[in-house]
């Protein structure tokens, strides 16, 4: 059974580049180490966090003869145990040869996210910042990177520490009336504590409504482009893509299946999806069920643009959809009187840069906190919420002076916060967080 004990080891980088780091934690990090790695001076004694020259070694001889070892002890490492890390010749085969060199000598290979793990029991970082990690790996977009950044710079745990401090002392408040009834305290009235409480409500759910524009920058806004055939749908997706991802004809119906492509636009990702064009009384079964699969796309999306012939305009044929539409018109510049509304010219690029703006305002327009350094993921959400819903029943026990269930629900809003950062967290939880991460992080 593998423990916190253990010595584990695990590639850092991708395999295939030029440079590869294998890296080793554990409390026999540096003595196991020692067996594979040669230099002027013995691994164990290496000057601390300094890159040194040497050689990896196996029982056959030199595997890499110019491998650069790095020794960091704990507590002042990414783990908080004693660390070293391999930086040896990349591509696949040397890569894998230290790494089993390393296996051979008493080392674990790490589980799935074992080092930030690791990181996080040993305080080096709280649930938020380690969660962080895993987003900055798989970060999409620019706007994904610098959220995953300032979580792991620690501005959502800072946050939610902040409320848990307010409630705590709420709580003392509380606690002190239900120790003391009967001295001569002065002891804070239920209206004060009453306007503390929803103060509090109101910071949770407001840091709770960033969930949204967290959703949108680490997900992306998915947008269906839709509309009748041959009004231009291809085209556009080619032009907001700055490259011919769809083929785009003067036939109508070149459009058959739904046409996927990502892309970043003022700092908002997007998940474009081209589809089949929409007309009635159409005899061929495969354009019907490509406009089928338009119309479910178009449902599910969060932003629909309707894309009509500004020298032929059509209406939105009313979907029954979730998200924003658009209404957009079109071959402007073949056209003398353009229709109100917003028009533009896949063919020229004319009106692109009012597309994008309406793209940006219909993407954020619901994101109240967008001017904010922070946006929530969904598990720190819900658990906000909770928090709030029990500040929310807690209320009318309070407006009757029943202190010992307002502590009630003061402490379980503060184990809901608690479970954000990892203080309350169970194991089944931390198992499923880091269940997510790569192997090497």
């Amino acid at each position: 059974m593998n423990t916190l004990d253990d010595t584990i080891c695990a590639m850092a980088t991708a395999a295939g580049g030029a440079l590869a780091v294998i890296r080793v934690s554990g409390s026999e990090a540096f003595s196991l180490s020692a067996k594979c790695w040669t230099g002027s001076q013995s691994l164990p004694e290496l000057p601390e966090r300094r890159l040194c020259l040497g050689q990896f070694v196996d029982e056959n001889g030199v595997i890499d003869p110019s491998c650069i070892a790095v020794r960091m002890p704990g507590p002042h490492s990414y783990t908080g145990e004693d660390v070293v890390e391999f930086h040896c010749h990349g591509g696949a085969i040397c890569a894998r040869a230290v790494l089993r060199q390393l296996l051979k000598c008493g080392i674990r290979h790490a589980e799935p996210g074992e080092f930030s793990r690791r990181a996080f029991l040993n305080g080096k970082m709280d649930l938020t910042q380690a969660e962080a990690v895993a987003e900055m790996i798989s970060a999409g977009s620019e706007a994904a990177l610098k959220l995953a950044g300032r979580q792991l710079s620690g501005e959502i745990g800072r946050r939610i520490n902040e409320a848990e401090q307010a409630l705590n002392d709420i709580l003392a408040e509380v606690e002190a009336v239900l120790d003391f009834p009967e001295e001569e305290i002065d002891f804070p009235s239920p209206d004060g504590i009453i306007a503390k409480f929803q103060a509090q409500i109101a910071d949770l759910e407001k840091l709770a409504a960033t969930r949204e524009e967290g959703e949108i920058m680490r997900g992306g806004v998915s947008l269906v482009i839709a509309g009748p055939p041959n009004v231009g749908k291809s085209s556009l997706l080619n032009r907001l893509l700055g490259r011919d991802r769809a083929i785009v004809s003067d036939i109508p119906g070149t459009t058959r299946d739904t046409i996927e492509a990502s892309a970043q636009f003022r700092g908002v990702p997007f998940r474009l999806v081209d589809t089949a064009g929409i007309r009635q009384n159409s005899s061929d079964a495969v354009e019907e069920d490509g406009m089928e699969r338009a119309k479910t796309a178009a449902a599910a999306a969060d932003l629909v643009i309707w894309l009509s012939d500004a020298t032929a305009p059509r209406e939105w044929p009313g979907w029954n959809v979730r998200g924003t539409v658009l209404t957009v018109y079109n071959k402007m510049d073949l056209c003398k009187d353009k229709p109100d509304g917003l028009c533009i010219s896949a063919l020229t690029g004319q009106g692109m840069d009012a597309l994008l703006a309406a793209m940006e305002e219909a993407a954020l327009g619901k994101c109240q906190h967008h001017d904010n350094d922070i946006a929530v993921a969904a598990r720190h959400a819900v658990l906000l919420e909770e928090a709030a819903e029990a500040l929310r029943m807690a209320l009318p026990p309070l407006q009757e002076s029943a202190w010992e269930l307002a502590a009630v629900g003061l402490r379980s809003a503060i184990m809901s916060l608690g479970k954000i950062t990892g203080k309350t967290a169970t194991p089944d939880v931390l198992d499923t967080i880091f269940s997510k991460f790569c192997i090497g992080k």
